[in-house]
């Protein structure tokens, strides 16, 4: 708790200097972050005029680049990791330096995933690993995605990826997690 002084008119300074306000990470995302909400207002906007949620998503023009983690992404990953809560199947956080690893275990399947459509990038929205398992078995240890994109049918697309993955690679089957928490009862049944 910071020691203020009486007078509300001087928090500012001791505030300030504090650092209480700092960002610790500052992503391209967090830099086109106007940008994304001028494109929701549109998406928005075109969703009041279309019969059903097929048609809206059509009308999007969806553009969906799936690919392994890597340097690149790394800062992004770790902030969605950080800070996803309800679309996060088991809520588990991940230091930069566990991102990395994950990126350098071949027993580790690693999938970012970013999304463009008519409106503008709305960058990377989606994060998932799964862990190799005995009995030649995936365990789903994380599944993220940013809220912004809910409700555009992203995650039946990154699940169908998932699929053809495991199939690919001579994986049996897909074991999902689901760790329920105060914000996260939006994927229980995912």
């Amino acid at each position: 708790v910071p020691e203020l002084p009486e007078d509300p008119g001087l928090y500012a300074r001791p505030l300030s200097a504090a650092g209480y306000f700092e960002a610790t990470l500052f992503s391209e995302e967090d830099r086109k972050r106007a940008a994304f909400y001028e494109g929701n207002a549109r998406r928005a906007s075109l969703g009041q005029g279309v019969a059903s949620i097929e048609d809206y998503v059509a009308a999007l023009d969806m553009e969906i680049d799936l690919r392994p983690f890597d340097a690149i992404g790394r800062p992004r990953i770790y902030q969605l990791i950080s800070k996803s809560n309800q679309f996060n199947l088991t809520s588990r956080r991940y230091s930069e330096a566990d991102v990395k690893a994950m990126e350098e275990d071949p027993s580790i399947f690693t999938l970012q995933v970013r999304l463009k459509d008519r409106f503008g990038d709305n960058g990377m929205i989606s994060v998932v690993a799964c862990r190799t398992m005995e009995g030649n078995r995936w365990l789903i240890d994380t599944w993220l995605m940013s809220c912004r994109v809910l409700g555009r049918g992203v995650e039946k697309i990154v699940l169908r990826h998932l699929v053809e993955a495991a199939r690919r690679q001579g994986i049996a089957e897909l074991v999902g997690e689901y760790r329920p928490t105060e914000r996260n009862a939006l994927v229980r049944d995912h």
